[in-house]
This record gives C-alpha cells, structure tokens and sequence, in this order.
C-alpha cells in the first residue's frame, strides 16, 4: 500500500477530501495531514511519504516553497500533486519545474480524486514493475576488462602487506574508477542474494546517487560496497559523513520505493589514504551489524556507535569475532559466556587453545581499552597474569576466559547506560541553551552531539517518548507562556525570543498545542 501526506490549510476541505476519498481502494492510506508547509516538513523529517498532495496557498510557508524545500532536502523522486484554487499559468509551470506529478484546480470533486488516485497508482505500479521485471534477469557475463576491474576494486577493501598509492591511483585510472580524493569512506549494504545479482539494483544506486561526487559500487560475497571519496579536507570530515548519509538516505527511500521494506546499511570511518581502505570497509561491517542491534535504525555510521579513545591496532581488528563483541557490548552475561564457550568447543590440541586464549584476550583488551579501562583490572585484585599462566588446559582456559569476558560485559554494560543518559542529558541541555535561535533545528543538535540525524532523531524518542521537534515546540512554548505572564511584551517579541521567525506561526503553535491564543492565556494569567 502506498502512503500519502495531505497538506491543506483549510481544515473542513482537508477533512473532505481525507473522509469521502476511497484510498484504499486504489491501494493507498493516508500517513498523516499537516495544514501548512511547516508541519508538513516536520512530518517528512520523521517519515518520507510516496505521495504528498499538497494545496498551493497557505500561511506560514506555501505549497511551493514546502515542496522546493522537500526536492532539496529530502527526495527527488516523491510524487507530486497541487491543488489550487487558482488557474494561472504560472503556477502550473512552477509545479511543472518542481516535478509534481498533478496539478489539480479546487473545488475537488471525488470522482477527480478518483481519477487522479487511479493515475497516481499507475504511475507507482509501472516505477516499481519496470525494476521489478529487470530483478528477474540474470547478471550478464563480465569481460576480461570487467573480471580484472572487479579483482581491482576487491583489493581495494582487502588487507594486503604493503599497498603502493601511486599504482593504486594508476589502476583506478586504467578502470574508469573514480577514486580521486584526499578523504575516503566505505559503505556496506546487507542484501538478499536474488537482490544482489540484479541490474536493477546497479539502476537504482546510480539513480539515487548520481550527485553524490565520486562514489563507486560493486559486489562483495553478501553486500554491495559503496566507496565514496571527496576532495576536501581533513578538518571536514563529519560533513563528509553528513554527505554520504544523506546519499544513503535517498537510497534508502528509492529501496523501500521498489522492494517495500529497508535494508541494513553501515558507515565506515573516514581515512585519509586509499590504502586505509580495508580498515573503513572493516568497520563498515562492524556498523552493519549494530543494525541487528538497534532493528529501528537501518543506517548507521560507526561513528554514532562507538566511541573509540586513540588509535586502533589494525591487526588486533582483523582478529575481532563479532558475535562475541556484539555479546559483550550489548548483551547478557550468559550470552557472553556462550560466545565464549563457542571458542573452546572441540579445542584439545594446546597450541589451539592458547590460540582461542589469546584472540579473546585481545578481543577484551580492545573492548576495555575503547572504554578507557585496563584488562588487568577486571579480576578485582587477582594476578591476571598469574591466572594466565595457570589456565593450561581448555576447562581452566574457558573458565578464565569467562570471568574475564562476564566482568567486561558488566563493565560495557554501566559504561553504555550511563552514555545513553548522558547523551539524552546532553541533547536536553543544548535544546534549553538555543530554543531562542530560530536556525536550531535537528541537524545542529545532531551535529553538536557528532551524530547522524537520524540516529539522533530515533534515540531521542525512544529516550523522552517525544520528537525533537515535539520537544523544541514544548520548550519554546513553556518559556512563551512564562513571559505571557510576567512580561508586557507583544507576541511578535515574544515569538522572536523564543525561537519563531514567523509570528502568525508562532500564534498558530501555541493555540495548537495550549488550546487558545497567546492573547487569551496571557489575560487568563494575570494576577
């Protein structure tokens, strides 16, 4: 069923057409109405919709500037329809500029909505059945030159002794490869194997990240690794970041669009070398599974995940077991010790064991060392070392390596608990500081924070059981009902001081959210 956001200002019309329109019989629901172009970004900032109708005049911020702020923000390819109470050319061929997909004059009757949904629905149905038709073909055989490129672009992302940077730029050349840059990010996206194969899904990364500077995509046992390059800085990294999940979000949109549900995608760290590439498309894959982790978040950076003090040994990463880092960060103490005893089963030879030692060792130290803690102080007083040396067969080891892992699990578990409150602490704090800054919005706190919006966005709520936008608009309107009451200043003062550009939307809000206008609450208030 495809989703459709109704933007109307007039509320007894909005209801008309949301009411007596048979959505469901052309297959669509209604996800939500706003009744201006401001509600309705917030609406999108949480949701994108697959069809937005969307009425030309309104207060606040129209149904051009809305949709101009939609194409440029947020997607290129949601359908499109205006309505309007004016037939003039000028609209139509703005509407014709912005990409609408309709431009439909009030009054609406419902055997037009009836028309209008039945094209709209056939114009989905052929989007989605010309992808669909090319998933059912089977990839075509590469050439010679495609076989060595692909070979090439693997290497790319694979640990080697020694990668020369000159004949890395020199093959990338030879292949058509745009690697130009002087800062790199790997991305990682999990999907199923009969998706993978399939022209259209090249299609659809080329679409959705065509202006995303330099990017390359290819295959990779069971993803497609996306490596994205840009020529700044290295002062610019979190925009680069902030770049690439943008492009990933729009390819987000484009996936659900063709195949109705998201798929897992992880973001790298940013390096600086081309040869660096292996450890950004390791800890994309490190990124991929957090999304196991946190199912509500289907695109995550490593960077909002973990938090990792000085440099990481690249060869101690290459050892990581990811089930049992992903135990001992996240879950249970008898998880941990299964992962654990998963090490030792079958073990007999001595060597294998010390081996399986070692590489949880490792493993811990990593863990404890990203936490700013010492592996030695996880035995509360013991001799680790000592310990060590008595663990000589596998029932010692094992039971070692599970005191070991369980005291780490515990240690993982308070030092997480006590950043998530600090991170929601924090947000709180920068929210109560810049509420009067009409410019703060979402991305600025996210950025403050260094993380995505959308990791932001979907913690925050899971956190205060509100929006960021919900918990602004309180935070603003609780400071305009203080200086309602104990101030003589107009409303249009009062919404400048508190963060609203635009008065009349400031009275709107508050009469919305407080049930009557700051006039009426401010003579009700007075002593």
């Amino acid at each position: 069923m495809y989703t459709i956001l109704l933007v109307e200002d007039e509320e007894a019309v909005r209801h008309s057409i949301k009411d007596l329109t048979p959505w469901e019989e052309y297959g669509f629901s209604v996800m939500g109405e706003a009744s201006n172009g401001m509600e309705a970004l917030e609406i999108i900032s949480e949701t994108m919709p697959d069809v937005i109708i969307t009425d030309i005049r309104m207060p606040y911020m129209d149904g051009i500037q809305f949709i101009q702020e939609v194409r440029e923000k947020y997607s290129q390819t949601v359908e499109v329809i205006f309505l309007s109470g004016y037939d003039e050319f000028t609209f139509a061929q703005t509407a014709l500029s912005l990409k609408a997909a309709e431009y439909v004059l009030k009054p609406v009757s419902i055997d037009s909505m009836r028309a209008l949904l039945g094209r709209i629905r056939a114009k989905l149905d052929e989007d989605v059945a010309r992808v669909s038709d090319r998933t059912k073909l089977e990839a075509f055989y590469r050439d010679a030159f495609d076989v060595y490129k692909e070979k090439f672009l693997v290497s790319l992302i694979t640990p080697t002794r020694k990668k020369d940077e000159t004949l890395i730029a020199e093959k990338a050349s030879e292949y058509g490869v745009p690697l130009k840059g002087n800062i790199f990010a790997v991305s990682v996206i999990d999907l199923p194997l009969e998706t993978l194969s399939s022209v259209a899904m090249e299609e659809i990364i080329e679409e959705s990240t065509e202006d995303s500077g330099n990017m390359l995509s290819f295959q990779y046992e069971n993803q497609i690794v996306l490596i994205f390059s840009s020529e700044m800085g290295k002062d610019f990294a979190a925009l680069f970041i902030k770049q690439i999940y943008r492009s990933l979000s729009l390819l987000q949109s484009r996936l659900v669009h063709y195949f109705s549900h998201p798929f897992s995608i992880g973001i790298g760290e940013v390096v600086f070398q081309i040869s660096s590439l292996p450890l950004s498309y390791r800890s994309a894959m490190e990124a991929l599974n957090y999304t196991h982790i946190y199912p509500e978040q289907h695109i995550i950076s490593i960077s909002d995940v973990e938090s990792v003090n000085g440099a990481k040994d690249e060869k101690t990463r290459s050892d990581l077991k990811t089930e049992l880092v992903m135990a001992l960060k996240f879950g249970t103490a008898e998880e941990t010790e299964e992962k654990i005893h998963a090490f030792f089963t079958g073990l007999a030879e001595t060597a294998d064991i010390q081996n399986a030692v070692l590489s949880i060792l490792s493993i811990i130290s990593e863990i404890c060392a990203s936490y700013g803690r010492n592996i030695a102080l996880l035995l509360e007083g013991e001799d680790l070392f000592l310990e060590l040396s008595h663990a000589n067969t596998s029932a010692r080891a094992e039971e070692l390596a599970k005191r070991l892992a369980v005291s780490a699990n515990e240690m993982a578990s308070g030092v997480r608990e006590n950043s998530h409150i600090q991170f929601v602490e924090n947000a709180k704090r920068i929210i109560k500081e810049r509420y009067s800054d009409s410019s703060f919005g979402l991305d600025q706190v996210a950025d403050e924070i260094s993380v995505s919006p959308a990791y932001f966005s979907t913690t925050f709520k899971k956190e205060t059981g509100l929006s960021f936008v919900q918990y602004l608009t309180n935070i603003r309107l609780e400071k305009a009902k203080e200086l309602l009451k104990n101030t003589d200043k107009k409303t249009y003062e009062i919404a400048e001081a508190i963060g609203f550009s635009e008065p009349n939307y400031f009275s709107f809000t508050f009469k919305k959210n407080i049930g009557m206008s700051p006039s009426q609450f401010r003579a009700g208030n007075r002593q």
